[in-house]
């Protein structure tokens, strides 16, 4: 399976074979009896927090150190998986545009302060793209042709031409800017394929100096004790100029390579894709449910899940539930509301109406937020995410505290109920609001929801009230198979405002409720409170 992989992506990747079967072996010698074997791959007990490196200043230890400790002591170890965003050197958006996929930031810490994290890691993939100052790319302005073929780079003359110019048109992507940045080569002018910024430079993944350079890193990832590899904007990592690359077959393949190689080492290793596209596309990350991805990023759930509260409706929520949560034994979703990236609108394209999600658009810009769009297939800019956090977008100033408290943490933790891995970004645990200060001093709408702490915290009666009810929320679902993300689900029509469905298997079954609006609201025989979340 890898050699034909292989030479589907470039035939002249088979060079690379041997070098791939050594590394293989030489993991699976070292690493054959660490990951204990499991029938079943995903169980309750599975639920990631997702964090920053330097989420947490300490003067007396690094980043990384503190993030153990708050993972331990404050969390009292009831995550079993920490996804660690890119803790590599860095230039700029907070971490993803990488100097180096091998190293750790010195200023967070060492490779050993990772590999002392007792929890599963999830490491990032970040090989779409790469930073400006990454050494490979600096030697390619300098003149080094070898170097330069390692990117999408083409002359100045070419890059003007009406032809190519619409096939430029083609591509899709999240972003607004100009698809290619002006550089200059040895006192040429060429540009350079950046889908994201200037400053993160594409990846040409069909050149075998980068593709074993990724493969290198790749293969280090798993000799550091990850478990976990979320690979990052994963539709746009194949580009052929003339199609729209996204999705594109050779992306596909790409994933295939990596569940290939991981099948070879160790069942327990697992492939993450992110992609924040409509539904459909979304789960083409799957495959077969044997060949691609074991987990996929959700991006439905949170904003369904938001219009639900803020529409005070399940309709639409209830109508897209009933029929997505059919998956396999080996694969599965992983279950989310905001992220470091904000709350994600693609997932809602095809099942709300446009006037909802311009109604959510705009009490996001009514709460502060902004939001981030792209430009669409048909040449429109639509929504792509809201930059906001999510208890901001939760404050009403017509609810006492203790019912905001129940919005915000209702709202997280009804996410890890449904079939999945609960995945909880860390500021969940804070009910964090905007971080306009953030904001204004980098200009970048996304650290919004990217404050760091001080280490150790000091917690006030709100914030304390929070974490706790969500680390016993937490700890209810792991100790109850029924949560299981291959236990039966069905959506139960109770109430217009209440979203409700039933976990089952076998003959045993649990009933979860969860009110959706500020009214007190009766079902059948029990009522339920404001943002209420029940079980029966």
């Amino acid at each position: 399976m890898i050699k034909e992989l292989l030479e589907k992506l470039n035939i002249e990747f088979t060079t690379l074979l041997p070098y791939i079967e050594e590394e293989i072996n030489k993991l699976n010698n070292k690493y054959a009896e660490s990951f204990s074997s499991n029938e079943n791959f995903f169980s309750e007990k599975d639920t990631i927090l997702i964090t920053y490196a330097d989420q947490f200043n300490s003067d007396k230890e690094n980043n990384i150190q503190s993030l153990k400790k708050f993972l331990d002591e404050d969390l009292e170890g009831c995550m079993s998986i920490v996804h660690i965003l890119p803790f590599y050197p860095w230039t700029s958006d907070d971490g993803f545009s990488p100097i180096d996929y091998k190293k750790v930031c010195s200023d967070y810490g060492e490779w050993d302060d990772i590999e002392q994290i007792k929890q599963k890691t999830m490491f990032d993939c970040v090989f779409n793209h790469i930073s400006a100052s990454s050494p490979f790319f600096q030697k390619a302005l300098d003149g080094d042709s070898h170097c330069e073929n390692m990117f999408h780079v083409v002359s100045s003359a070419e890059y003007k031409q009406p032809s190519f110019q619409e096939k430029v048109k083609n591509v899709v992507r999240p972003r607004t800017s100009d698809l290619f940045s002006e550089y200059q080569f040895n006192s040429k002018t060429k540009y350079v394929w950046t889908t994201f910024s200037k400053d993160q430079i594409d990846t040409n993944l069909s050149n075998i100096t980068m593709f074993r350079y990724i493969l290198e890193s790749f293969f280090l990832y798993i000799e550091k004790g990850a478990q976990y590899f979320r690979i990052d904007a994963v539709p746009f990592m194949w580009k052929e100029i003339g199609t729209n690359c996204s999705h594109l077959e050779n992306t596909h393949n790409i994933v295939k390579l990596f569940r290939a190689i991981t099948e070879k080492i160790n069942k327990n290793l697992y492939i993450i894709t992110e992609s924040n596209v409509p539904h459909k596309e979304n789960i083409s990350y799957w495959g077969n449910h044997n060949n691609e991805a074991h987990l996929i990023y959700n991006f439905s759930l949170a904003p369904l899940i938001l219009h639900g509260i803020l529409c005070e409706n399940s309709k639409y929520l209830n109508s897209w539930a009933t029929n997505v949560f059919t998956t396999s034994e080996q694969t599965t979703f992983l279950n989310f509301t905001a992220t470091h990236d904000g709350i994600g609108m693609r997932g809602l394209e095809g099942i709300v109406p446009e006037d909802d999600v311009k109604k959510l658009c705009q009490i996001a810009v009514d709460k502060g937020g902004k939001i981030g769009t792209k430009v669409s297939r048909d040449g429109t800019t639509r929504p792509y995410e809201l930059n906001i956090t999510w208890a901001s977008i939760m404050d009403d100033s017509t609810i006492d505290r203790d019912t905001y408290i129940r919005k915000v943490v209702n709202s997280h933790a009804i996410t890890m109920f449904f079939p999945g891995i609960g995945a909880h970004y860390v500021h969940n645990f804070f009910g964090t609001k905007n971080w306009l200060e953030g904001v204004k001093e980098s200009g970048i709408a996304r650290r919004v929801n990217r404050k760091k702490h001080q280490y150790p915290l000091n917690l006030d009666h709100t914030t304390s009230k929070i974490m706790r009810s969500l680390i016993e929320l937490v700890q209810y679902k792991s100790s109850n198979s029924l949560f299981a993300p291959q236990a039966s689900f069905q959506i139960l029509a109770t109430h217009e405002k209440c979203l409700s469905f039933k976990r089952f298997s076998g003959s045993d079954n649990i009933e979860v409720h969860f009110n959706l609006s500020k009214e007190t609201i009766s079902l059948l025989d029990f009522q339920l409170k404001p943002y209420e979340l029940k079980f029966k």
